[in-house]
């Protein structure tokens, strides 16, 4: 998809396997910006300093950064850029369960493309420092205790700039307030938009804005509206909250004013979490708007394609170009949860009547294979194994809310035998519009040169998808015979399309 506003309905093409239904709906062209460093946002790399939200389906895992004030050398440190030259060094920051990533996000402000050539940084806090000189690092999380660090990079670049940009992070989970902040910009006109947010009880209470160079340049409103005066200028802008228990943050970021929509300015992408622990179904829906047409993608898994489908849980970062080469790439960043994920919010517990099943065997361990779902039903496939044996169990549940979920299940035997619950996570998916059924009976599977359709089908689209998630095969009104010699070997997806259905199906080919 690219372009905004934009709405898509039936007939529309996308395959999430086993599960996914195709959504019927609005995406509307928000434009936020300003979004702080570390908080699971996109940045533009090599032109404008803009930073923009990334809008996931659920929860957010991409965690938002305590800012914190901490002495650096003998002055206090906060926020910190200076420069020798037009480059200007920049850098946001996101962690998962695992990881903390670094991400480079320098520009050149006369807004010609930048061309980095090396890159040192530095990572101080908790008695500790770390150095890098990639453009990425990346650091485990299980090497840093909770708590705030100081984060620095130097640039220099091929045309002999070098710059420097300062910033402080918190690592791991924090309670008290947060402030945050998103914008978006008409001309000269820039509304801005308070997403401060409290954890462990607390209400905000109040905001104080400073907008340097803004008119006006203070506000207490929670979302105020700014003008800046002056074209392709960046401009400070700091929100200061306090909650009615006395906690109090601040953050301050950058502000580019540009006056031309000619790059890219922004960009959406909607994750969509894996439904089952381990599972390879995740997707990340992509939403390009400015810039002129086609765009190229380049993901970190390699991927070259708008979308990716069949991910498993992880972060997926890109970088976005326009066909304009004048214009710098668009840098996004998206991370897919897995179900049992604390980003993801449990909705509901299913039960479920206890199954009057004796099996031959006890399970020394168990996982869910799949889920499906029809109306209010999910139906979801458990598999039970020990000693050299499995067992397939299917169960229905009724849910009443799409979203993360845990399911139970209880095998009840005679009282000779024993009875037992399990549980797991499952992420329902809401669905509207085409119905997905939940397999294609294509043969053979695995194939090795050619692939068949069932008789009588007929289908407006056939594509084969690779494990990444890229498109490699396409076949407008196929016939029932497709030709994949020239595929390697590997796990791949089929997607059937007609005008009243999407359906989708692993295959397997051998060489």
């Amino acid at each position: 998809m690219s372009g905004g506003p934009l709405k898509l309905c039936p007939g529309t093409e996308k395959c999430l396997p086993l599960y996914f239904q195709e959504k019927c709906k609005e995406l509307r062209n928000r434009g936020q910006q300003g979004y702080r460093p570390g908080s699971g946002i996109i940045f533009n790399r090599s032109g404008q300093p803009v930073v923009n939200k990334v809008l996931l389906l659920q929860n957010k895992k991409l965690t938002l950064m305590k800012k914190q004030l901490f002495l650096l050398l003998f002055g206090l440190f906060s926020l910190t850029a200076f420069s020798q030259g037009p480059c200007q060094a920049g850098f946001y920051t996101t962690q998962d369960s695992t990881n903390l990533y670094l991400y480079d996000s320098s520009f050149n402000t006369d807004s010609t493309a930048i061309n980095v050539t090396n890159w040192q940084w530095t990572l101080s806090g908790m008695g500790l420092s770390y150095t890098y000189s990639v453009q990425d690092p990346i650091q485990p999380l299980n090497t840093l205790p909770n708590g705030s660090y100081a984060v620095c990079l130097t640039i220099q670049t091929g045309t002999g700039c070098s710059s420097t940009y300062c910033d402080s992070i918190f690592v791991g989970q924090q309670s008290g307030c947060q402030a945050n902040f998103g914008y978006y910009n008409t001309d000269s006109l820039f509304y801005f938009t308070d997403y401060s947010f409290t954890t462990g009880g607390g209400n905000i209470v109040s905001w104080n804005w400073t907008f340097n160079g803004g008119t006006p340049s203070a506000s207490t409103q929670q979302n105020p509206v700014i003008t800046f005066p002056s074209p392709n200028t960046t401009y400070t802008v700091a929100l200061t909250i306090t909650t009615d228990n006395g906690c109090s943050d601040t953050y301050q970021s950058y502000v580019y004013y540009s006056d031309s929509m000619s790059c890219i300015y922004y960009v959406d992408a909607l994750t969509y979490p894996v439904t089952t622990i381990g599972g390879s179904d995740g997707a990340i829906d992509v939403t390009v708007h400015g810039g002129t047409p086609p765009y190229y993608f380049q993901w970190n898994n390699g991927a070259a394609t708008e979308d990716l489908y069949g991910l498993p849980s992880g972060t997926y970062t890109a970088n976005v170009w326009s066909s304009d080469t004048t214009c710098p790439a668009f840098t996004i960043s998206a991370y897919i949860p897995e179900p049992y994920d604390s980003g993801n919010v449990y909705v509901d517990t299913l039960y479920a009547p206890a199954v009057d099943s004796c099996l031959n065997f006890i399970p020394d361990s168990f996982y869910i294979s799949g889920i499906s779902t029809t109306g209010s039903n999910a139906t979801v496939t458990w598999i039970f194994t020990g000693g050299g044996q499995s067992a397939t169990v299917t169960i229905d549940y009724t849910f009443t809310n799409y979203g993360a979920q845990v399911v139970v299940v209880t095998l009840n035997c005679d009282s000779s035998r024993y009875q037992s619950t399990y549980m797991s996570y499952i992420f329902i998916h809401s669905a509207v519009g085409i119905e997905e059924e939940t397999n294609l009976p294509v043969y053979p599977n695995p194939a090795t040169d050619v692939l068949n359709l069932p008789d009588n089908s007929q289908y407006d689209l056939i594509r084969i998808i690779s494990s990444n998630g890229s498109v490699v095969k396409e076949f407008v009104h196929p016939e029932n015979q497709i030709e994949i010699n020239d595929l390697p070997a590997g796990i791949y997806y089929v997607q059937a399309v007609s005008a009243s259905q999407i359906i989708c199906t692993q295959l397997s080919i051998l060489k």
